[in-house]
This record gives C-alpha cells, structure tokens and sequence, in this order.
C-alpha cells in the first residue's frame, strides 16, 4: 500500500481502535489489529494489548507466544526501540527467564526517553524487579559455621522455637508465647548472612523479628494474616537493598500491605522488652549479629518519619501510650493521635 494511502489507512484504523479502548474491549482491538495491515508502531500495539489481556487470563502463556511472533518478526526494526526490548524483556520475565530480561530492560533505558514517563517508569520498575530477583536467587542465608552460635543464642534468649517457613536461603521461626513474652515472635534465621557495613566502616549482620499478640490465628489467607506475609515481604527487601539497613531503617510502599489494613511501612528497632544481651551475638568472625524488631507504620507515621528521626518517632508513640510489642493490626496512628489532641 503507498504511504499516503496507509496514512489514511492507519487514521481510520486508529479511531476504531480508540472506540474500543473506551469500551474496554481489548478482544475486539486484538481481532481488528490481527485482520489488518500493521506497521511498526501498530505492531506494537498489538503485542502491548496481547499481554494487557494474558495477564488477566487463565492462560497467558498462548498470547504470549503470540506476541513473542509478533515482536520476533520485527525483531531488527525493534533492537533499538525501548518499547519492543520492554515488551520482549516482559514476556521473558513472565516466562521466568529474569537475567535474559534484565538484558533487555537495561538496552531499553538506554534508549527510552522521560518524556513518555509511563513507559520509562515501566522500564525502570521491571528492571528493578529483575535485578532484586537475582539477588534473591543468588543469597545462601548464613555462613554454616554461624548456625550453631545462632542456634545457640536463640535457645538461651527465646526459647523453644520451630520452623515456621523458609525463601531464598532464609528460615523464619515461631516462638510460642511465654511467661515472660506473652505473644508468639516471628525471627529470621539466615538474613544474617548479608554484610552490612557500617558508616565506620565495621562489618554488621541483621535478624529480624516481629511480636504478634498470643491470641494470634495463623492460617494461610494471606489477606487475614498479612503480618505473616509483610514480615516475608520485608526480610527480602532487606535481603536486596543497598544501602545500611541498621537501627531506624525504614521502608514504605505505594499501597498497603494488604487490602484489610493501612499500614504502608515498617521500620527496624530494638527488641521491644527483651535483655540487651538477647539483641546480638558475635559470629564466628567476631563481627555483631543484631536483632531488630519490626515495627509496622501507618501512613502518617511513614511521612513524619521521612523528616524525623526513629528516636523523635518512637517518642512519639511514647507520648501517646501506644504499645508497640507485640504489634496490633488496630492501634492508632501515633500522629493521628497526635493532631486529633490539639
């Protein structure tokens, strides 16, 4: 077809695809893309609307290998196009091939442009996912000369504890409720084997827990038991970041870690009523390992924290005798409080 004919072509093409867009019917914009002459650009619709609809499907897998038709059979006008190397990248991430991903997620920055900032946070976003599972993949856990001297620690300061879960080289204990700990505590067991350096340059290593109240119903829902899973969530974040992850660290996300609650943060502090000398141990280098406690943040919690220090937040819950240990879903926002006194 002449160019001016396919630019007229293209128009009315176009208009029918934005009419089905506005209804949502994406199958409709699949039939007329796959019964129609397509350049480039309309090629790359197509493979963008394939994967929209696969990852709403029961079987995503054959429109995927459709799109991956699509992208290969313009594969040499697409090597420098920053949305063929996302959508190739993509697919391959779904297919669990993240390194190949990554590959092409990386060639993609390099030439996507902020000005479409929707498909370069795309790009960054999935490139950040890729390299976290990597990470993930590649950690061991602890160093096995560790394991007696934690095992050991853990017995004298927490008691009897049994396997709970374990990911990515990382084990997560239950400790029953006690006399003296009236609530069940989640620990790592492994997140140690990460060097943490310090700002004066010592080698440091994290475990982390969190204290959940003794009356606790353990299950699978990961919505009724999101704490089980935010903790999960939070050890592997731990595991992939950075920079020093020590006392005061904080995290927080776009949403909440669940649909049944508000929290959208945690941060790391001291085991809340244990003995100093339950909170570390020496490894076999003579380097800390220290337990930190998590501490979930509601919203306003995180914001004041982004320009306050952990010792002002944590007064804060002080000044509003706000219990911290164990953790309860149902407190208040300790700056909720705050203004609603004023």
């Amino acid at each position: 077809m002449e160019e001016s004919l396919y630019k007229s072509y293209k128009a009315e093409l176009e208009a029918k695809l934005e009419t089905y867009y506005q209804s949502a019917d994406l199958f409709k914009v699949i039939e007329l893309l796959e019964n129609s002459e397509l350049d480039f650009d309309l090629c790359m619709e197509l493979v963008r609307t394939y994967i929209n609809v696969a990852n709403k499907s029961g079987d995503p897998y054959t429109l995927y290998e459709k799109a991956t038709v699509v992208l290969e059979k313009n594969a040499i006008a697409g090597r420098d196009d920053p949305r063929w190397l996302f959508y190739k990248g993509y697919i391959l991430y779904r297919q669990g091939l993240v390194e190949d991903a990554l590959i092409r997620f990386e060639r993609a920055l390099k030439f996507a442009s902020v000005a479409d900032g929707a498909l370069f946070t795309n790009i960054c976003t999935m490139a950040e996912n890729c390299k976290n599972e990597v990470k993930l993949s590649s950690f061991k856990g602890m160093n096995e000369a560790n394991l007696p001297l934690y095992d050991e620690h853990l017995k004298k300061h927490f008691g009897k504890t049994s396997k709970f879960c374990s990911f990515n080289g990382v084990e997560v204990l239950l400790a029953e409720p006690n006399e003296e700990h009236k609530y069940f505590l989640l620990i790592t067991r492994g997140l140690s084997g990460k060097d943490l350096k310090a700002d004066d340059g010592r080698i440091e290593h994290l475990e982390i827990a969190l204290a959940l109240p003794e009356d606790y119903r353990f299950s699978e829902d990961q919505e009724k038991n999101f704490e089980v899973y935010m903790f999960i969530e939070i050890a592997k974040h731990l595991i992939c970041a950075d920079r020093y992850t020590g006392f005061g660290y904080y995290l927080k996300r776009d949403q909440s870690f669940s649909a049944h609650t508000a929290f959208t943060g945690a941060m790391l502090s001291a085991l809340g009523d244990f003995k100093k000398d339950a909170s570390f141990f020496k490894n076999s280098n003579g380097e800390d390992v220290i337990f930190y406690e998590v501490l979930p943040l509601r919203p306003m919690e995180v914001s004041y924290r982004d320009t306050h220090s952990a010792y002002e937040l944590l007064e804060r819950f002080k000044e509003k005798l706000i219990m911290l240990t164990p953790f309860i879903s149902t407190r208040d926002d300790a700056l909720q409080t705050l203004f609603r006194s004023k």
